[in-house]
């Protein structure tokens, strides 16, 4: 049996409908495209993992009683470690925000030339005073809420302030080397013709530039503070994996350690829920420059000493997918 007739029989029997509706049907639907396209990094990832020797087991998406009986220490796609290692690590895989350029926040500033300038002065060229002011601002934030949660919980205490002085904010990106100046910055963007400024063009990825942005959006429940909001706790995993691909073509992942990333000003139990890479500019900067506190490989990443997990076997899935 060739390689189509064993797809056109895995379609028949759990879509039921010929190959051709089914790809009409992805077609149309951008979000079983997302969701076939998340699924194709997790293997990509786990043959990567293999390949470097790491012994890899797939965690459960939904294990027996739902979320209740989802394990706080195996919030990730897969059990990794190395044959003569005891202690395991969870690592999750993510792709890219599709649409990190033209999102509600940000549709109106990137689709005009001053807001572009603005976004790239604040994101690309960072500045010593710049980020001393984005440092000062977010413990300010962060020394309020832990006086306000202290009044209400007297001797106990709270998560401290873990920002990088060196790369505050949730934009890692460094594009030192693209302008000389913001003079120069300023002049490259009014060279720009105006139809580089639409959705279709980012969509197309033919815009000024292309965000490389994370997008995990979880609403979680901090266990020491109780604070809650829409994005992954920094202990639910050991390692993030990302996949570039929406935004480069190329499957090539990244990494980090959560507890080394900037965490949530007003949480700091709370990642971001969007961290920027890097920002490509076509035909100027058109590959990925992945720098501190992301890394190219996962030995790199594990240099950092992630958090190690006991095996929790009731959340390992074990299913024959071959059969299924």
């Amino acid at each position: 049996m060739n390689t189509m007739e064993i797809i056109r029989r895995f379609v028949g029997k759990n879509f039921g409908v010929s190959l051709e509706v089914f790809i009409n049907a992805i077609k149309i639907s951008p979000s079983a495209q997302g969701y076939i396209l998340g699924a194709i990094s997790e293997i990509l990832l786990k043959d990567y993992l293999i390949d470097k020797g790491f012994e890899v087991k797939r965690i459960k998406e939904k294990p027996r009683g739902g979320a209740h009986g989802k394990s706080a220490e195996a919030r990730g796609d897969f059990y990794i470690k190395r044959p003569n290692d005891i202690k395991w690590l969870v690592i999750e895989c993510k792709g890219l925000k599709s649409n990190a350029e033209f999102s509600y926040a940000r549709r109106k500033q990137l689709s005009n030339k001053d807001g572009l300038k603005k976004f790239l002065v604040k994101h690309a060229i960072k500045g010593h005073y710049r980020d001393k002011q984005l440092y000062k601002t977010a413990k300010k934030t962060y020394d309020k809420k832990k006086a306000i949660w202290r009044r209400k919980n007297r001797g106990k205490s709270f998560p401290p302030f873990g920002w990088s002085k060196e790369w505050p904010g949730s934009c890692n990106c460094r594009l030192l080397n693209v302008w000389s100046s913001k003079e120069d910055l300023e002049e490259w963007v009014d060279s720009l013709g105006g139809n580089r400024f639409t959705e279709e063009s980012y969509r197309r990825l033919e815009g000024p530039i292309v965000v490389l942005e994370t997008h995990a959006p979880s609403k979680r429940k901090a266990l020491q503070t109780g604070f809650e909001q829409a994005s992954p706790l920094v202990y639910d995993f050991s390692v993030m994996a990302v996949d570039l691909f929406l935004k480069t073509g190329n499957h090539r992942f990244v990494f980090m350690n959560p507890l080394c990333m900037n965490h949530s000003p007003e949480s700091p139990e709370h990642l971001y829920q969007n961290y920027i890479i890097d920002i490509l500019v076509p035909g100027i900067q058109d590959d990925p420059t992945i720098v501190l506190p992301w890394y190219n490989d996962i030995d790199e990443v594990l240099e950092t000493h992630p958090s190690e997990r006991d095996l929790d076997y009731s959340q390992i899935d074990d299913r024959d997918y071959d059969r299924l």
